[in-house]
């Protein structure tokens, strides 16, 4: 479980189990910009993901594992009044690109965090009263 709470103007301070980070909005939004915004931490999770299994994809396929970069941005929506998409660019070393592209792109998708947006898990929302008493909760 990660938590956030407001710090002070827009910035948010996230936690997930002993790390912490502060988000915050764009100045043209109002914020101080002392950190990335939420979309942007969402564009990481998802290039952090892909990155990792794709990396373990090369490394049990005995191919080189480190030079590779993963680029995730979004893109114009493709129908009006429809939600923006989500590209992910994956860069590789020529020798890396010879052996072919699919099982690098089904390593990409095959991540938690890749995968469970691609698929559109469920998100439900609840409200609770908040207690003061008690610590913020683990994870």
């Amino acid at each position: 479980m990660v938590f956030t709470r407001p710090i002070v103007g827009k910035s948010l301070l996230g936690t997930a189990g002993r790390h912490t980070v502060v988000t915050d909005r764009k100045t043209a939004d109002g914020g101080t910009d002392t950190g990335p915004t939420s979309s942007e931490l969402l564009l990481l999770a998802m290039a952090s993901c892909a990155t990792g299994s794709i990396r373990n994809s090369l490394a049990q396929r005995k191919l080189a594992a480190d030079d590779i970069r993963v680029d995730v941005e979004w893109t114009p929506a493709k129908i009006a009044g429809a939600r923006d998409g989500i590209l992910i660019t994956v860069s590789l070393p020529p020798p890396v690109l010879a052996e072919g592209s699919e099982p690098i792109l089904a390593a990409a998708t095959r991540g938690a965090v890749v995968s469970r947006i691609g698929l559109g898990s469920d998100i439900e929302f609840r409200c609770r009263l908040l207690d003061t008493l008690s610590p913020p909760p683990s994870s």
